[in-house]
């Protein structure tokens, strides 16, 4: 019998190459490998028996990953035009391969030596563990159980790992800002958080990124935690790995940790998104020639292009004058350079994965910092404005309040009967003042004003007021909310989204008696409507072919989770697969910008 494993795996990294010439080394049949651009495969021939056991072998050495879209197993008749797998040494960044994990699990040892995940450039020894925490112990297992009773004892210790030197703390201490939770042991933490499978799914894949999750009600109130959402991680290096496998021996659920991967992914429908990039994520590439040389720089990531290619990474040298792209909400810092609307540009990046150059699309993008915008374009026409977000001269809940009050007499009959029902409720809003993260998107704030109308939050932070609304909203089970009115009004500039609307009819709601979760789930299940309906209106004016969605609002996984339901049914909907989905794709779409 002669027998396929063919695997489908879209990062460049180089691990699946060096993933398959371990199965190769382990095997005790003589494989044959192939690559095919993103098509991998190993081909064995021998008997049933022999294969059953390879096929156990290889499904415990092949990892999750992010970027593993395929992999089956088939009987294989004729030979494919593919070349010959070989060793390969490219730079990678792989926290650690199953065959690594299973070590440090049965050993505590976190230093074996691996050809498939590596180590990183930076070298760590015993000895230098030792001599940093100054327990002696003749054992790696002795070292970390000692370890984890110091931690348990003093509450917190510092150690370095090979994601730079970390604070980890029990979870009664004080919190400390750019923390997440590293969660010691995968099996009990649908218990302490609000998660659902295709979350765990992400987090135990072989890049090991954070999930935004919601601790319980029972968890929370513990461990004192205070935040709506928490970036939680399981361990992403062997030394992390190895304090967490001891810490489970205590029975230490989870601790605080610095350092926090900066790979972030949000899940829903079995679709994982990447929110932010990380690890090795980056320097990405695409063979795609520019007559012109081009660079653009978006919060952090550069990206730049030439007749060579596209490159996209945190910091590029650029050989030549080029042309410079500025987004139009920056500040100029560059004469001649120029202007470009991020949302067109993430747009772009999309239609570059999927190759969508002849489409036509409406793009949605949501940020939960930047300008949000809602847009169709078609390669006769261009780039047409649908929906803008830019009502900034409402800031603070009581000047939403009068807003409402001072639209029509409609508005003032209704504050008036809300001051009347809830008085406790409309002196908070007079009094909340928002001084913390105000510089958000406007689809951000609404949801922010909403948390203080609704009675939800009574502080200063926007953004947290904002993570108020969402982790209500995910307590409701229903499955539809309260039409919440986005709805949008002509302006000189074009149509905009009026957020007092929005407000306005969720005050009407609680009036009648719904209660926060209801209508909190309402704000999310109305925008994902409201797309819907966008779409529709693009379909109608240019005949799209999909949607693309990009944007940090949409690790939100009931907007991400609802927009799919509304959409799929009529149009495909394609979003970043390789890249981040917003701020690098960003970067990177723009130099492509006017190459339509």
């Amino acid at each position: 019998m002669h027998i396929a494993f063919k695997f489908t795996y879209t990062h460049s990294n180089g691990l699946f190459i060096r993933l398959l010439n371990r199965i190769n080394e382990l095997s005790t049949l003589p494989l044959s490998l192939y690559q095919n651009g993103t098509e991998f495969r190993i081909e064995a021939s021998a008997d049933q028996t022999s294969l059953e056991a390879l096929a156990e072998q290889i499904s415990l050495l092949v990892p999750q990953s992010l970027f593993l879209e395929e992999y089956k197993i088939e009987e294989a008749n004729t030979e494919v035009a593919s070349k010959i797998l070989s060793k390969n040494d490219a730079p990678y960044e792989v926290p650690y391969c199953p065959e690594c994990q299973e070590k440090v699990i049965n050993t505590l040892n976190p230093f074996h030596p691996c050809t498939v995940c590596g180590f990183s450039e930076l070298s760590i020894s015993m000895d230098d563990l030792t001599t940093y925490t100054g327990i002696q112990a003749s054992k790696e297992k002795d070292f970390f159980l000692q370890l984890a009773t110091v931690l348990e004892e003093k509450g917190e210790i510092v150690l370095p790992t090979y994601n730079g030197t970390r604070r980890f703390a029990l979870l009664h201490t004080k919190e400390q800002n750019d923390q997440g939770i590293l969660f010691c042991d995968p099996t009990d933490i649908s218990d302490k958080f609000l998660i659902t499978q295709c979350e765990l799914d992400s987090l135990m894949t072989v890049e090991k990124p954070s999930v935004r999750l919601k601790p319980k009600l029972m968890f929370r109130a513990e461990n004192t935690l205070d935040q709506p959402f928490y970036p939680v991680f399981f361990a992403d290096d062997k030394i992390t790995l190895a304090l967490s496998i001891a810490l489970k021996k205590k029975d230490i659920d989870a601790v605080y940790s610095d350092h926090v991967s900066t790979l972030r992914v949000a899940t829903a429908l079995d679709e994982k998104l990447i929110i932010t990039s990380g690890r090795d994520m980056l320097p990405f590439s695409m063979d795609i020639p520019l007559k012109q040389p081009s660079f653009c720089e978006y919060n952090g990531f550069q990206a730049c292009g030439d007749v060579n290619g596209l490159q996209l990474n945190k910091i590029l040298a650029l050989q030549k004058p080029t042309i410079r792209y500025v987004a139009n909400d920056a500040a100029p810092t560059f004469a001649n350079a120029i202007r470009f609307e991020p949302a067109h540009a993430a747009m772009r990046s999309i239609v570059l994965e999927h190759g969508l150059d002849e489409q036509s699309l409406c793009g949605i993008h949501f940020s939960r910092t930047h300008p949000s915008h809602i847009f169709s374009f078609s390669r006769k026409i261009g780039y047409t404005p649908m929906v803008l977000f830019r009502d900034n001269t409402i800031c603070q809940p009581k000047h939403m309040l009068e807003a409402i009050r001072t639209m029509d007499e409609g508005g003032m009959r209704l504050v008036n009967n809300f001051q009347k029902s809830f008085p406790d409720l409309c002196d908070t809003i007079e009094q909340v003042k928002f001084t913390s993260h105000t510089d958000i998107s406007d689809i951000t704030k609404i949801w922010s004003m909403a948390a203080v109308f609704i009675g939800l939050y009574e502080g200063s932070d926007a953004l947290e007021s904002c993570e108020k609304l969402e982790s209500t909203a995910i307590e409701f089970n229903g499955k539809s909310g309260p039409r919440i009115d986005y709805k949008v009004i002509s302006t000189e500039e074009g149509y905009q989204l009026d957020p007092r609307l929005a407000i306005r009819s969720a005050m009407s709601f609680k009036l009648a008696g719904l209660d926060e979760y209801l209508l909190s789930f309402g704000f999310i299940d109305s925008l994902a409507d409201f797309i819907a309906q966008q779409a529709e209106n693009a379909d109608a004016n240019i005949g799209i072919h999909g949607v693309t969605l990009s944007g940090g609002l949409f690790e939100n996984r009931q907007l991400l989770m609802r927009a799919y339901n509304a959409l799929s049914i009529n149009y495909p909907i394609y979003r970043n697969k390789r890249l981040s989905i917003d701020d690098a794709n960003v970067a990177f779409g723009a130099i492509t910008l006017g190459s339509e």
